[in-house]
C-alpha cells in the first residue's frame, strides 16, 4: 500500500505546477478583480470554455468600478452563454458594495470576502489564497476528486462527515506561505491529470503518494451519486412580428434566468391546445389579440435541472397596436435582438430568424 508522505507530496506537486501550469490570463498578476471574475465563471465550467467569455468581459468591464456602474443589460449580455445568470447579477451587486464600502478596493479579509453576494466558502478560499496567499483551503470538484483518490476514500464525498474531512485535509496540507500555488496546483492536477474519466496516472507527479492508485480503485473514486432525472417542460413561444419589429419582454429579476430578455411564452398544460394557450397568454400579458400564423420550429434544449421543448410560432397582432417601449417590454428589429441577453434556447431561435430572413 502506498504511504502518504505529506512533505514529498507537497514538494512534487509544487514542482510539477511550477513547470506545467497553464498560462491563464488571471495568473499573470493575480489581481483580485481578475481572479474573482475567473473563479465565478469557472464554477461548473471548463477553462477552455471560459477563456473567450473572460476576455470579452474584461474588454467591456475591466475593473470593479466599471462593473458597478454598468447597466444590468450590459452585464448580462457579457455573461450570455455561460448560464447561471444570477452569478453575473451577484458580481455586480458585490461590485457595488465594494465601491460603497471599500472605495473600489477588493477586501483582503477572508471574513469580509465571504459576506459578498455570490461568494461561498470555496470562492472565498480561492480568492484569499490565490490573490492574498492566505492559508485558506479551496475545495472544488477537482480537489475533492484528487484528495479522495490520494487517500482512497471510496464513500460518498458529499456526506457531511466526508465533506468535513476533505476541507480539513485541504487546509492541513497547505505549506505555510505557499497557499497561492498549492491550491492552484491541486486544482490543476485534477483538471489536467486526475480527470474524472481515464486519468493519466502514469504522468502523475504524486503517483507514489496515491493510495487509490496502489489499491487499483481510481476508476471507482469518488463514488457516484444517483442523478435526478431531468424534468421535461413543454413551452409555447410567440414570435410576434409587427411592422418589422418583434415583441420581447424581460424576465423578473428574482427567479430562474432573472433579468434576461425573452419572447413571450407560456408552459403547456396537459392536453391543452398549443395555439389557444398562446393566444390567451398574450391577451392576458399584453392586452391584445394575435393570430398564430405558423410553427417556425421546435427547439429542444437542456438546462441543468430540466429540459425544454420550445414550440416557436410566428404570430401577428389582429389589430393595430402602439409600439410603446417600457422597462420590461420592448419592440425591436431583428438586428436589435442581438443587443439583448436571452436564454440559450431563445438565442438559438434568434439565429434561426436571421437565417430565415436572409434566405427570403
Amino acid at each position: 500500500m502506498a504511504r502518504f508522505q505529506l512533505d514529498v507530496f507537497q514538494t512534487r506537486l509544487l514542482d510539477w505546477f511550477r513547470e506545467f501550469q497553464r498560462p491563464l490570463p488571471w495568473r499573470k498578476d493575480y489581481l483580485p478583480y481578475q481572479v474573482w471574475v475567473s473563479e465565478i465563471m469557472l464554477q461548473q465550467t471548463q477553462v477552455t470554455t471560459v477563456l473567450p467569455y473572460y476576455e470579452r468581459w474584461m474588454r467591456t468591464l475591466p475593473d470593479i468600478k466599471s462593473l458597478a456602474q454598468a447597466s444590468e443589460d450590459t452585464v448580462l449580455k457579457q455573461w450570455e452563454g455561460l448560464g447561471y445568470y444570477s452569478r453575473a447579477s451577484n458580481l455586480q451587486k458585490a461590485a457595488k458594495i465594494i465601491g460603497e464600502q471599500h472605495e473600489n478596493e477588493f477586501p483582503s479579509e477572508f471574513e469580509i470576502i465571504r459576506t459578498l453576494p455570490g461568494i461561498g466558502r470555496y470562492t472565498a478560499g480561492a480568492i484569499a489564497s490565490i490573490v492574498f496567499n492566505q492559508n485558506k483551503p479551496a475545495v472544488d470538484g477537482n480537489v475533492v476528486r484528487v484528495i479522495c483518490r490520494l487517500m482512497d476514500f471510496r464513500d460518498n464525498p458529499k456526506s457531511r462527515e466526508r465533506v468535513k474531512t476533505l476541507w480539513r485535509l485541504a487546509e492541513d496540507w497547505i505549506p505555510q506561505g505557499k497557499a497561492r500555488f498549492f491550491n492552484q496546483a491541486l486544482m490543476e492536477l485534477g483538471a489536467m491529470i486526475c480527470s474524472p474519466k481515464q486519468p493519466t496516472c502514469l504522468l502523475c507527479p504524486v503517483q507514489s503518494c496515491c493510495q487509490g492508485f496502489a489499491a487499483g480503485s481510481i476508476e471507482q473514486i469518488p463514488a457516484k451519486s444517483k442523478r435526478t432525472p431531468l424534468k421535461s417542460i413543454e413551452t409555447m413561444l410567440a414570435v410576434i412580428q409587427d411592422q418589422k419589429k418583434f415583441l420581447i419582454q424581460k424576465r423578473p429579476l428574482e427567479g430562474l434566468m432573472g433579468g434576461l430578455w425573452e419572447f413571450p411564452n407560456v408552459q403547456r398544460k396537459k392536453k391543452e391546445k398549443k395555439e389557444k394557450a398562446l393566444v390567451e397568454e398574450i391577451r392576458r400579458q399584453h392586452g391584445f389579440n394575435i393570430t398564430v400564423e405558423q410553427l417556425l420550429i421546435t427547439i429542444k434544449h437542456g438546462y441543468t435541472s430540466y429540459k425544454v421543448q420550445l414550440h416557436c410560432f410566428l404570430c401577428v397582432p389582429e389589430e393595430e397596436i402602439a409600439h410603446s417601449d417600457k422597462r420590461t417590454v420592448k419592440w425591436v428589429t431583428l438586428n436589435e435582438l442581438r443587443q439583448f441577453s436571452f436564454p440559450a434556447a431563445h438565442v438559438k431561435l434568434i439565429q434561426i430568424l436571421h437565417d430565415k430572413m436572409k434566405n427570403e
